[in-house]
């Protein structure tokens, strides 16, 4: 009986721990989802009822140029802005790592630029990217270069968003860069060195293999979290100029509640969905690859 009764208790504790996360999952995950799948196929302005409109909602995205614009703006981004901060990011570690004294206060300094919230981070930035009186116009003025449009420019409006991203993405992966490094067997670098390789062979054929693993899973969030960015984005250039940086997540905000038009903002948002869960989809394969 006692044994008994200590199964019941241990069970009705597992069951405390597990259905509070089953209904968070079912309520803010499971649930939105299925909304947005049934809201794809209906007309609906948060006022009246949702009324089944087929496959209008999704019609409209194959055709709409500016939904793709802004999926081709989201891609430009996250493809230059991924490299540069895992690049970043890997050199600072690499330094930070072969440090011998103030290891702790740069790697905290550096971590900081992670702690700055994007919001806060993109209202600084716009000050410092100013045509007429930003710093950054300023300095390059003092060097006798000419004035940047960065905010009034396509491409170097673009340019500063792929800055501010690297800016205050780079602690976070320089974090975990540095566990990685941490864990690769020193006795590699050692054997290394009594065969005589150099700097660059030791990176090539040491570091970056044993890197690997890790190098994936930044790449691999980094791409989620720029294929997402909103907030940095829209206040840092507000989509502009010309919708050259409206991003597809932006899009779908202004769809959804600005033009109230809640179907077609279901559709962007299943679309972004199935792109993040292919991306994860590879990050699994791979990480099971290197891990085997």
């Amino acid at each position: 009986m006692k044994s008994l009764s200590r199964t019941v208790k241990d069970r009705i504790f597992v069951w405390s721990i597990v259905i509070p996360a089953i209904l968070f999952f079912i309520i803010f995950v499971y649930y939105p989802f299925a909304k947005n799948v049934y809201y794809m196929f209906c007309d609906y302005n948060y006022i009246k009822a949702p009324v089944f409109s087929g496959l209008k909602n999704i019609q409209q995205f194959i055709t709409d140029s500016t939904a793709h614009r802004a999926l081709f703006n989201t891609f430009a981004i996250t493809i230059f802005s991924v490299p540069l901060v895992l690049v970043v990011s890997l050199g600072a570690a690499l330094a930070v790592f072969s440090m011998k004294r103030g290891k702790n206060f740069i790697r905290s300094a550096l971590f900081a630029t992670f702690l700055v919230p994007p919001v806060v981070a993109s209202v600084i930035f716009k000050l410092m990217f100013g045509t007429e009186s930003g710093l950054i116009n300023t300095v390059l003025n003092t060097l006798g270069l000419p004035s940047v449009g960065w905010l009034i420019s396509p491409g170097w409006a673009l340019a500063a968003i792929i800055i501010v991203h690297v800016w205050n993405g780079t602690g976070y992966y320089m974090v975990i860069f540095l566990a990685g490094l941490s864990n690769i067997n020193r006795q590699l670098y050692e054997a290394a060195r009594v065969d005589g390789a150099n700097g660059v062979q030791v990176f090539r054929y040491i570091t970056v293999p044993q890197l690997k693993p890790t190098i994936i899973f930044s790449m691999i969030y980094a791409t989620i979290t720029y294929l997402r960015s909103f907030a940095l984005v829209e206040i840092l250039t507000e989509g502009g100029p010309y919708r050259s940086t409206e991003t597809i997540i932006m899009y779908m905000f202004k769809q959804g509640f600005q033009s109230r038009n809640v179907g077609y903002a279901s559709v962007i948002a299943v679309v972004v969905f199935l792109i993040t869960l292919v991306i994860s989809l590879i990050q699994m394969k791979l990480t099971k690859y290197y891990d085997d």
